[in-house]
């Protein structure tokens, strides 16, 4: 009896310290995202394919006063060209598209920078932002159309840089749009349709690149400047049209950042990211996929200058002594990270919807503190 009661002691002391430790991550976590002024957010901690942690915190729209929760949605501004990478690695393991082919195979018409005609533009140069684009030039008009800006017949020296297709790194918000094209098609589906339809619903998760199609609009979250005037309401977001039908010619900017996703999901793709590609016995892409977008720097031929692979990152500075891969995502105040560490099979995934969005050797300020809380309490040595 008295060995009975020593257990449960011992058991209770353990729930205990457990608790208080939550406890104080809790206010820790709270107090981040209150010293960068977030309007919302919430961080998420999964080891070895299960979530250890979540913290919400603040309101989905000022207006409403209503409280973030685990079914708020959040804009993943760029981490949408991560998401958009695992979508198109599963095409690439069904055979349907390949990162050397030349990318005028998938759009029907030739595609060239002028200046290299014997040099295709591939998918593995628009994954790796070294396509050779220059979004300085007809991009930055919204009413021109994708074969106008890159088809050889047209000649359009400004929309390409003097450089080789593979040779030079530049962040390219122009070339992640073009992946969404190439979906459309070869699919012969809108992109947020196809994804909603062949990636997200077998692992049950609601997640669009356009809010109309989101099934809960309510728990849409309204979107900040990083002084904490209001960017985009959810009823604004509501009543942006989008149409549902392949347009590639129109479609290049969808897959750039406007994804909504809800944080636990979000999670659960870092999950199959630093896992074998399954996340919940489902299988996301495959084992062959998730180590293409893990490689090394200089594994593939493409220049060294470029920090990315398939759409996924590579950073040394967020964990102490330990290498993360994932995405960033940043528009004026909004802020979200999905960093995965295959070792630990550790994911971080932090979403706000508004906050300061000071950087910090080039990650956002927030995030570093969040995961910095994170690791000591996860990732102790």
């Amino acid at each position: 009896m008295k060995r009975i009661a020593a257990v449960l002691t011992a058991f209770c002391l353990m729930a205990s310290c457990g608790w208080a430790e939550k406890q104080g991550m809790d206010e820790r976590v709270d107090r981040a995202f209150r010293d960068a002024r977030a309007v919302g957010g919430a961080l998420i901690v999964a080891q070895k394919g299960e979530i250890v942690y979540e913290r919400y915190y603040g309101v989905q729209q000022k207006s409403t006063g209503v409280p973030v929760t685990e079914k708020s949605y959040f804009r993943c501004a760029s981490v949408t060209k991560l998401v958009t990478g695992m979508g198109l690695m599963k095409m690439m393991d069904e055979g349907l598209l390949d990162p050397d082919e030349d990318i005028s195979t998938y759009l029907g018409y030739e595609v060239r920078n002028p200046r290299f005609m014997d040099q295709p533009i591939t998918l593995r140069h628009l994954m790796s932002h070294t396509a050779g684009l220059n979004e300085g030039a007809s991009y930055n008009r919204k009413s021109s159309l994708l074969s106008e800006m890159i088809a050889v017949d047209q000649k359009a020296h400004a929309n390409f840089k003097e450089e080789e297709p593979g040779s030079s790194y530049a962040y390219s918000n122009f070339g992640a749009g073009i992946t969404g094209s190439i979906i459309e098609s070869v699919t012969g589906q809108d992109v947020s349709s196809y994804m909603r339809e062949a990636f997200f619903a077998p692992l049950g998760i609601d997640a669009a690149y356009t809010a109309t199609q989101i099934e809960e609009p309510e728990y849409i979250t309204a979107t900040y400047h990083k002084d904490g005037s209001l960017y985009a309401s959810p009823s604004y977001m509501l009543r942006q049209s989008y149409v549902q039908e392949a347009m590639p010619d129109q479609h290049y900017r969808v897959t750039v950042g406007s994804l909504l996703i809800r944080p636990r999901d979000l999670t659960r793709l870092g999950i199959a990211l630093c896992g074998d590609g399954t996340v919940d016995g489902v299988r996301v892409m495959s084992e062959k996929s998730r180590s293409m977008m893990l490689e090394e720097r200089d594994s593939d031929g493409i220049t060294e200058d470029s920090p990315y692979r398939f759409f996924t990152i590579r950073q040394d500075t967020l964990l102490n002594g330990r290498s993360v891969y994932g995405h960033q995502g940043t528009d004026d105040g909004v802020v979200a990270n999905l960093y995965v560490e295959p070792e630990s099979e550790t994911v971080f995934c932090v979403m706000t919807n508004g906050c300061r969005s000071n950087r910090d050797d080039g990650i956002m300020r927030i995030t570093r503190r969040l995961v910095e809380i994170a690791e000591e309490v996860f990732l102790k040595e």
